[in-house]
């Protein structure tokens, strides 16, 4: 078994009693939970694509016309139905 010293910000600090007084866990069972949560997460993104996907910051992506930014007003025109056509 390792040992380790660390200090932890008032923030942190706080954070850790709240769970601790929420959970009725002392702060080994935090740091063990809070490190197996992590590391299943970690495992997930290497096998699904999606959860990967999700984690990164990829906003995402269309086809459409190479030119929509600049004419998108008439690009919308020539899709909608006459009726709603008000040029």
């Amino acid at each position: 078994m390792k040992n380790f010293d660390i200090q932890l910000d008032e923030e942190y600090a706080q954070k850790l009693a709240y769970i601790q007084q929420e959970t009725d866990q002392d702060t080994l069972e935090i740091i063990k939970s809070s490190i197996d949560l992590r590391y299943q997460q970690l495992q997930l993104q290497k096998t699904d694509p999606l959860a990967k996907l999700k984690q990164s910051k990829f906003i995402g992506c269309f086809k459409g016309e190479p030119d929509l930014a600049a004419n998108s007003q008439s690009i919308l025109r020539s899709m909608l139905p006459e009726k709603y056509d008000h040029r």
